[in-house]
């Protein structure tokens, strides 16, 4: 079993490895995006102050000021801490036109930049979750990428598992092995089970409707949320944006309005995410999601800890751990170190495979062997 297992991890990273190094590289970039974006474009991070003073629907009606309507603003996302700009999201008029990602200063709500496609750290999202290929299967590419990054990772360790009481000389550099080898061995047998748990997180965010369906075998779920609609089409006059607000906030009075999505469709409602007290942003899987009609006001759905079943609460734990969310600065730098480790796999174990085919005899024994018994 060791020399079929062998052959599977390594296949899989001869193969599907190139993309789970390019998927891992992105990721680790995404882990900091607010950084790195502050970093390459200050002037989008220019804000006159820390907190936004403006009713909400002041920030859209100066956003589609300042583009001469050319766009229409479908989301407004508060900064998710002080000294970082407010967002509005909007889609383009017109055929053809994508979405552009608007930063505007919270005191004053003046445009600091509108930047087509969300610019670098936006191309860098959507080659990370859909390879640029989002229309011709690019996430369900990426979720078969997971998939193999999650048999390579398991494998891996099956492979590097030294033989009893050996257990603690396989935690360092080994005498006898190549230095190739050694960091092969060594940052696999720390990086295996984050990356791991990195690729099936992955996975269910690839395959939403999939990890539903099994997530739904071992207990309840409730509708999904992006399947909400109004009753009826808005007719006269429809409810703001502040006034939606008003509405979620009297709901939850202890809890901050972190972004409101804006209707679209004739029978589009107002969605507005709250996030918990103490929590500096909006975490899938904690706070308040409130979904409101926008003709009667009435609010058709809400979402919180009460309401959220078991399995809910799975699924939304699942994008929260693949960005290192809930695991604070520290859990953020493993995630980033880890989206780094394909690629020196994929390099290390190439040089092993190429040794191999000059004559090496390549190891399918433990790691480690165990040491003779003495008679």
């Amino acid at each position: 079993m060791r020399a079929v297992w062998l052959q599977v991890h390594l296949w899989l990273g001869l193969t599907l490895g190139t993309f789970g190094v390019l998927i891992g590289i992105t990721g680790s970039i995404l882990v900091f995006d607010h950084d790195i974006d502050a970093l390459l474009n200050p002037q989008r991070y220019a804000v006159s102050g820390p907190h936004a003073t403006l009713p909400y629907s002041q920030y859209i009606e100066r956003v589609a000021q300042a583009l001469e309507g050319r766009v229409r603003p479908t989301l407004v996302r508060m900064p998710e801490e002080e000294g970082l700009p407010l967002i509005v999201f909007a889609r383009g008029r017109g055929e053809g036109v994508g979405l552009y990602r608007v930063f505007a200063d919270p005191p004053t709500g003046r445009v600091l930049e509108a930047v087509p496609g969300g610019g670098f750290i936006g191309w860098v999202h959507n080659f990370h979750e859909n390879l640029m290929l989002r229309e011709y299967y690019g996430r369900e590419i990426v979720g078969a990428v997971g998939i193999a990054m999650l048999v390579s990772s398991l494998s891996g360790l099956y492979l590097w598992w030294p033989a009893r009481g050996r257990f603690r000389e396989a935690l360092g550099f080994r005498r006898g092995l190549t230095a190739t080898r050694n960091l092969h061995y060594l940052c696999g047998c720390y990086g295996m089970l984050v990356l791991a748990m990195l690729s099936f997180t992955g996975i269910f965010i690839a395959y939403a409707d999939a990890g539903r369906a099994v997530v739904s075998a071992f207990g309840n779920l409730s509708p999904p949320l992006r399947s909400m609609q109004a009753p009826e089409r808005s007719v006269g006059k429809t409810l703001t944006a502040d006034e939606a607000a008003a509405v979620a906030q009297a709901l939850y009075p202890a809890e901050k309005i972190w972004s409101i999505s804006l209707p679209a469709g004739p029978r589009g409602v107002y969605r507005v995410n709250l996030s918990e007290p103490g929590v500096p942003a909006m975490q899938p899987a904690r706070g308040a999601v409130v979904f409101i009609d926008p003709g009667s006001g009435a609010v058709l759905r809400r979402v919180d800890a009460t309401t959220r079943t078991a399995g809910d609460q799975f699924l939304a734990m699942q994008r929260a751990l693949h960005s290192g969310e809930p695991l604070g600065f520290a859990g953020r730098i493993v995630i980033c170190a880890v989206g780094l480790l394909p690629g020196l796999f994929v390099a290390t174990g190439s040089i092993m495979w190429l040794r191999q085919r000059r004559g090496h005899k390549i190891i399918i024994a433990p790691a480690i062997a165990p040491t003779p018994k003495k008679t």
